[in-house]
């Protein structure tokens, strides 16, 4: 009888498998048969081995051509785009992070995921609203938290509510499996699959492969996991523990995967892909726990992540994944390099010797934005410096942005242009955003429609629309989110971005009446843009799907419309509610801009983050980012506004007139909640400082003013970043005082010391509210306890002020009360 050595040697000799194939498939042949030749008989063994190894086999040759053929569509789409794009380095870019410019039409990675997280949200309200994390970054309900996390797992708690909780997630971890497989990936459908684990590997590399093989054994359902080189589960039935000897293998895949990142397991190769996404989310569900109190028991003591995060990382981590394999494919670095080649070559025309070069650069630079989007970008050279620093940039956070809020007045600006560039009621976005905050009966309303709160699913990242993602945890990172969160920042934002969304889904039912040649052009562009066709607006007009508010407004909305739609199958209308969600979401983010992919891209790199290079770029881009993508938002409205219909340099007149005007009035609110008169409008210098701050960055605006930013520091610093700033901060002094004390002089220690706690306290020295009254009552008779000579400084940067900004303090500085309500007329001119 011929062996399947025989058959395997055969295909090897006729060149059907590469003979590296053929001796993988021999050892796994081999290791099986001495596996069963422990329980039967030699002739049972090799018959079962080769049994199993021919199903393991199928099924991997079954993924294969999945993942390959969706690959393959996915590269015929991509070369169709960028080969009939207008400008094939803006395609480039736009396949990450929408360009109006690009004349590319295809979907773009960050408008995608955004959209599926939308939907997400809305979908999980009830689980956002209830378990979420409250201004001190912890869970509304631990109780019930705990609950669902068991639920999830398949275990029984009693708890009817985490019950139908457990239900909706496991709903949407369905969804997006099912999207996920739809483009190329293979995740098994599995009962009670639970929640994903973020593995601490520097935890499981200090404490060693057997003390965690030892820990977690225990706690696994191995009657869930199969064994890869069987397909067959390690363990007969539910509670039972295979012997270490049978899963040792097994568990050191699977910490060396989690402790190397992948490496143990992966060659250095010339191609840029690397490990397919589409294999590496099915390489996450390999541990099964027995239940939800053993998952709480490993994540306690090897995890990243509180359950919560978990759970909502887990699945807009999964959306980015489906975003990414839909427009790039299941590899989706492939799909980059092969949209990248597409370009280079249309570029290689000597007619346009320009256009080479600019395509090399857009190739950089969307390389860089794809590692911002999957994560790369944040994945850490030295871990111990990454968080070091990425900490100390949460603390800068809380201890200098609780005025933030002030700040966002020029929100009117870019709010009011973006309504009246489609064509909106430009009052209504602003007016909507305050019945929101003073309302909750209308923020229910909202979160009918599907615009939820993003706040609600926030994760730790509220500081995200100033500074982009960050990786700081525990104390950091909690005090930061608490000052955004308690000064309003948050909040504010997520109102003005939820009624710029519903006021554009009653400006789309406004216009329900007319057919699609009839629709104001740009309503007509953005659909263009989304590829949604006139077969598309007449299903999303159906009075039937519509939303009715209680007092009666009408509304399209996509997630409300694709839960009434009856007329297309469900992958069809979930299709088009995406498409329908991203063009609100593009046209929302140039309404209220937040750090986009590019100007991370352009102003970072891709430098890891614990590296010299990445630390220093982190520093200097932090703060910026938001001004960058402002200004690239409103340049590119500038350059396309032909495509809209109206003029270029009227769009330009106007919004910079908006944002220098409100910029003047962020400065004004500023200096009152610093307990000082408004200052004087009538110099030249104001006016300046006001364009910078309109434009998202206003520390530079301090220098035509003074030789200092507002926290201290020169011009070099406040360039080089806050980190760096900081580091000043703390050197200058210690430098100074060692040098009086070597020249017998007297050292200026306490009154150092007093200045950088009084920049420095987190919370108290930001939060507009706070910080006159910490500064007045706390930290100014800390400084004249530890100063003797406080007074003469205090009057000499009195002076200064005057001197400088035209202000005088309507608290004076040593007084327990204000002496005098603020001289608003300093505002209309003169000096003090």
């Amino acid at each position: 009888m011929t062996s399947i050595a025989d058959c395997i040697s055969r295909a090897v000799d006729f060149g059907a498998m590469d003979r590296a194939r053929g001796l993988a498939l021999q050892t796994e042949y081999d290791q099986l048969v001495a596996r069963y030749s422990a329980a039967m008989a030699p002739t049972q063994a090799a018959v079962a081995a080769a049994r199993d190894l021919r199903e393991a086999n199928r099924a991997r040759t079954a993924r294969r051509r999945h993942h390959v053929l969706n690959q393959l569509r996915a590269m015929r789409k991509l070369r169709h785009d960028i080969e009939t794009a207008a400008d094939p380095a803006a395609a480039l870019k736009s396949l990450l992070e929408f360009n109006p410019l690009s004349g590319n039409r295809s979907a773009s990675v960050r408008s995608l995921a955004e959209a599926y997280e939308t939907s997400i949200n809305a979908a999980l309200r009830e689980v956002l609203e209830a378990t979420g994390t409250n201004v001190m970054s912890r869970s509304r309900d631990p109780a019930l938290l705990t609950a669902l996390i068991r639920e999830l797992h398949g275990e029984a708690t009693g708890n009817a509510r985490a019950g139908a909780m457990a239900a909706a997630v496991r709903g949407q971890q369905q969804r997006m499996r099912r999207l996920f497989n739809a483009h190329g990936g293979d995740i098994g459908e599995l009962a009670d699959y639970g929640v994903p684990h973020a593995h601490d590997a520097n935890e499981l590399t200090r404490r060693g492969f057997d003390t965690w093989a030892e820990a977690i054994r225990p706690l696994l359902a191995w009657d869930r996991i199969p064994n890869l080189d069987t397909g067959r589960p390690f363990a007969a039935a539910p509670g039972l523990m295979p012997p270490m000897a049978d899963v040792r293998k097994f568990l050191d895949e699977v910490y060396s995967g989690i402790t190397t990142r992948g490496w143990d397991s992966r060659d250095p190769a010339m191609t840029p892909g690397g490990k397919a996404l589409a294999n590496m989310r099915a390489d996450h569900r390999v541990l099964h726990f027995r239940d939800g109190s053993a998952w709480l028991d490993y994540n306690r003591a090897f995890g990243t992540s509180d359950p919560f995060s978990a759970m909502i990382d887990g699945l807009h981590g999964l959306a980015n994944d489906v975003a990414m394999m839909q427009v790039l494919g299941p590899n989706p670095r492939m799909g980059l390099e092969f949209a990248a080649q597409v370009a280079r070559k249309r570029a290689a025309d000597p007619g346009n010797p320009g256009l080479a070069a600019r395509v090399s650069r857009a190739e950089a630079r969307a390389k860089a934005m794809m590692a911002h989007q999957d994560g790369s970008a944040n994945r850490a050279e030295h871990v111990a410096w990454a968080r070091f620093f990425s900490g100390t940039r949460a603390l800068l956070v809380a201890n200098q942005l609780g005025s933030a809020v002030l700040s966002s007045v020029t929100d009117a600006a870019t709010i009011h242009m973006a309504a009246r560039t489609m064509g909106m009621a430009r009052r209504n976005v602003m007016a909507r955003s305050v019945q929101l905050m003073a309302s909750g009966a209308r923020r229910d309303t909202a979160a009918r429609m599907g615009y939820v709160a993003e706040v609600l699913a926030d994760t730790g990242g509220s500081q995200s629309r100033f500074m982009g993602q960050t990786m700081a945890t525990g104390i950091p990172e909690t005090l930061s989110n608490f000052t955004l969160r308690a000064t309003g920042l948050a909040f504010v934002t997520d109102m003005r971005r939820i009624a710029f969304q519903i006021e554009f889904s009653g400006w789309l039912a406004e216009n329900a009446a007319l057919d699609f040649a009839a629709l104001p052009k740009p309503l007509r562009k953005v659909f263009s843009d989304r590829g949604i066709a006139p077969a598309d607006w007449d299903l999303l007009r159906d009075p039937a799907t519509r939303f009715s508010a209680p007092n009666g407004g009408d509304f399209i909305t996509p997630f409300h419309w694709l839960e009434h739609q009856t007329a297309l199958p469900r992958i069809e209308a979930e299709g088009l509610a995406m498409r329908l969600q991203m063009a609100i979401r593009e046209q929302l983010e140039l309404a209220v801009p937040s750090a986009s992919l590019e100007g991370r891209a352009m102003m970072q790199g891709a430098a890891a983050p614990g590296s010299i290079p990445g630390e220093i770029a982190r520093s200097f881009m932090m703060y910026k980012s938001f001004g960058v993508s402002l200004m690239l938002g409103q340049y590119r409205r500038f350059a396309g506004a032909d495509s809209w219909g109206f003029n270029r340099w009227g769009y330009a007149a106007k919004a910079s007139a908006l944002l220098l005007v409100l910029g003047g009035l962020a400065i004004q609110l500023k200096e009152l909640a610093k307990g000082n008169d408004p200052r004087p409008m009538d110099e030249p210098k104001f006016w300046i400082a006001a364009l910078f701050q309109g434009g998202g960055l206003g520390i530079f605006g301090d220098f035509f003013n003074a030789e200092t930013s507002r926290v201290g520091g020169g011009i070099a610093e406040t360039v080089a970043g806050p980190v760096i700033g900081l580091g000043s901060d703390i050197l200058k002094p210690v430098a100074s005082n060692a040098m009086r004390a070597l020249a017998g002089e007297r050292t200026a220690l306490g009154r150092d010391l007093a200045g950088f706690t009084a920049r420095n306290t987190p919370f108290l020295s930001s939060a507009f509210y706070a910080r006159t009254a910490y500064s007045r009552l706390v930290s100014e008779n800390v400084a004249a306890f530890l100063d003797p000579e406080n007074d003469l400084v205090m009057r000499r940067r009195l002076k200064r002020q005057a001197r400088e900004y035209g202000t005088r303090p309507w608290w004076t500085p040593g007084d327990a009360l204000p002496h005098r309500p603020p001289a608003l007329s300093n505002a209309i001119g003169g000096r003090p």
